[in-house]
């Protein structure tokens, strides 16, 4: 399980990186309140993570028709936690929305290995 966390964590840094991009062009360019920026980055980032772990992490085999509502659903989870996290630690806690990013993400790395782990990729 070791090994699949750190691959989890490879394929989970590089749809951090597109979902920060996202999020940081979405702030600066259309100047989205940063939560929207957070769903709108976490979305594209989640679609990034699904391909990478069924390819990568987990060497899946199971139908895509199996696995990926169960993955839809665990990254919808995920995008509901980071948006409120960042939501509330962002306009309410008066975080600077990249620390509030940093912490949602931190947060929702651990809740979807699990969740992936266990039930997802079983």
């Amino acid at each position: 399980m070791h090994k699949q966390f750190i691959k989890y964590c490879t394929a989970g840094g590089f749809s951090t990186i597109i979902h920060y991009i996202t999020f940081l062009l979405v702030i600066k360019m259309l100047l989205w309140p940063a939560w929207q920026a957070t769903l709108t980055g976490a979305t594209i980032g989640a679609l990034t993570a699904y391909i990478l772990n069924y390819r990568y992490t987990f060497l899946s085999k199971i139908a895509h028709t199996r696995i990926l509502p169960k993955f839809l659903i665990t990254a919808a989870l995920g995008v509901i936690m980071q948006t409120s996290i960042v939501a509330g630690l962002s306009q309410y806690w008066h975080l600077h929305y990249m620390l509030a990013q940093i912490i949602a993400t931190s947060l929702g790395l651990i809740l979807t290995f699990i969740i992936n782990r266990f039930w997802t990729f079983a």
